[in-house]
């Protein structure tokens, strides 16, 4: 009888960080342009050409900055193994402060210190977002993925009532939606490209903080133990409730940073219904934590691979290849690729007769 070992690794595969990426991306690609081949009769070599023009288009920039500011936030929570599947939530309640801050508050007038508070107000109320899951899994033991999912859902609600309501925009031809935030107030643009010196920097600060954060301060201490043996936290007298809210938070108020940088840098307004007008960024962005395997500098790479493939599925569409959900066969290949190759990186299995 042959009997199948499974058998964890002592050691890692030498380079495994680089190389899991790297074979996932290629092995997920290559069996894409497979499926859509056998399923719709589209043409691997076209396939291919399009996702190399997707690679290398000036408006994956954007996205890269986005999706990375996104991943490092689920990374944060993803480190503790608090699953924080909230972030699309958390990013639009920050996009909600920073239309208020832009369109109806009195600093609309001071360009600089508008932007400044829509920042520091969509970090608020994002992390706020966050807590009241933080709050239910760590004291009422309530499971956040579903909370965190159904605030996703409220947020998009709150935001569709405004915008049909109170909010609706006087010069919107018809549509509805708020009035556009003025010139003044966006966030400058790079060179050619639709990313912001602004979404830049705050991309550049956060992750250098949440390395460090994590790497070298008690708090981020607590949370990577949280995430392996939260027992130890608990024999040494740390509360790990706390400890779960404290991981959540912070991650939320990461997403609500990058709700104001959507804002201020790429819709310059709100659209009803909210939900039909999102890029789903907050979701794309745990297919990026996952890609980085939960290491803050590998953040950028996966997302600008997960950004590319996202443009891969519009270019098709131009191109009549298929529709934009072509990229979900993308995406969905590369991570299935990844959970595989992860698997056989950790560990090793053995024949025996």
């Amino acid at each position: 009888m042959i009997h199948l070992i499974v058998v964890k690794r002592i050691k890692p595969i030498p380079f495994s960080g680089f190389l899991i990426p790297l074979i996932s991306l290629i092995t997920g690609l290559l069996l894409s342009g497979i499926i859509l081949y056998l399923s719709s009769g589209i043409s691997f070599i076209d396939l291919m050409a399009t996702i190399l023009t997707a690679f290398r288009s000036p408006t994956v920039v954007k996205d890269t900055l986005i999706l990375t500011l996104v991943g490092i936030s689920l990374v944060l929570a993803f480190t503790g193994a608090v699953w924080n599947i909230g972030s699309e939530g958390q990013i639009h309640m920050g996009m909600m402060v920073s239309a208020w801050t832009a369109l109806f508050s009195a600093l609309a007038d001071i360009p600089i210190l508008a932007k400044i508070v829509g920042i520091l107000l969509a970090a608020i109320l994002g992390a706020f977002w966050a807590f009241i899951a933080g709050v239910l899994r760590a004291y009422a033991k309530v499971d956040e993925v579903p909370v965190t999912l159904m605030l996703n859902y409220i947020a998009y609600y709150i935001l569709d009532m405004l915008v049909y309501g109170p909010w609706r925009g006087k010069r919107t031809w018809g549509y509805i939606r708020t009035d556009e935030i003025p010139k003044i107030l966006r966030f400058q643009r790079i060179l050619n490209t639709t990313a912001t010196w602004e979404a830049l920097i705050l991309v550049i600060i956060t992750g250098i903080l949440v390395w460090l954060l994590l790497r070298y301060t008690t708090i981020g201490l607590r949370i990577r133990v949280l995430g392996s043996n939260p027992d130890i936290l608990r024999s040494a007298g740390i509360s790990v409730p706390l400890t779960i809210v404290m991981a959540l938070t912070l991650s939320g108020l990461i997403s609500g940073i990058v709700g104001s940088v959507y804002f201020f840098g790429d819709t310059y307004r709100l659209s009803y219904p909210l939900e039909e007008h999102t890029a789903n960024y907050g979701y794309l962005g745990i297919l990026v934590a996952w890609l980085s395997m939960l290491d803050i500098r590998a953040v950028p790479v996966a997302a600008y691979i997960v950004s590319s493939l996202r443009i891969s599925g519009t270019l098709m569409q131009i191109g009549g290849l298929g529709g934009v959900e072509t990229m979900f066969v993308f995406i969905g290949s590369v991570l299935l690729t990844y959970s595989i190759v992860r698997i056989f990186s950790e560990y090793s299995v053995k024949i025996r007769f």
